[in-house]
């Protein structure tokens, strides 16, 4: 049941991290706007949350939403397998890799870096809370240009998602 609980965070998370802006200050996407990236390479998350499973849960649900938003999403299996071939086996490793060598290896126009900061259920005496909280930024793989960043945090607590683009 918690398995299934992180997987709904998670989506949900993704949803707000790629749907929109809840902060009142004005966000500059004339960078996304001239980009109009059509294909996206989304790359395994960062982890530094305490849960070991943070990273390619995150992973798992991130796609979902892109893909319903008209952008081709890189399939997860060939883009790891891709890496794996070439030496690559950690995010950490992954995210050092130069946007140039991404664009000639998959093609993608562009590039989505996420950080997971916060993952999994945190218990306080007699409740419970279930909570994702992630760091994203859209690079542009022709130019190294970054055309979006924001964060977001779900919770089983709140009932309503945070969402900060900037």
């Amino acid at each position: 049941m918690i398995s299934r609980s992180l997987k709904l965070m998670a989506g949900l998370l993704a949803l707000a991290v790629l749907g929109g802006c809840v902060s009142p200050k004005t966000v500059d996407y004339s960078a996304y706007k001239q980009s109009r990236p059509k294909t996206i390479l989304v790359l395994p998350p960062l982890n530094d949350s305490p849960d070991v499973k943070a990273s390619y849960s995150m992973l798992s649900q991130v796609t979902f939403p892109l893909a319903e938003a008209g952008y081709y999403v890189l399939p997860i299996a060939l883009v790891d397998e891709t890496f794996r071939q070439n030496g690559l086996t950690t995010p950490a490793d992954i995210h050092q890799a130069p946007a140039d060598k991404l664009r000639n290896i998959f093609g993608a126009d562009a590039a989505l870096y996420i950080t997971v900061t916060e993952y999994g259920t945190h218990y306080i005496v007699i409740s419970s809370e279930t909570a994702v909280t992630a760091t994203a930024k859209l690079v542009d793989l022709k130019t190294g240009t970054t055309l979006w960043t924001g964060s977001a945090r779900a919770s089983s607590e709140e009932g309503v998602t945070t969402v900060v683009a900037g």
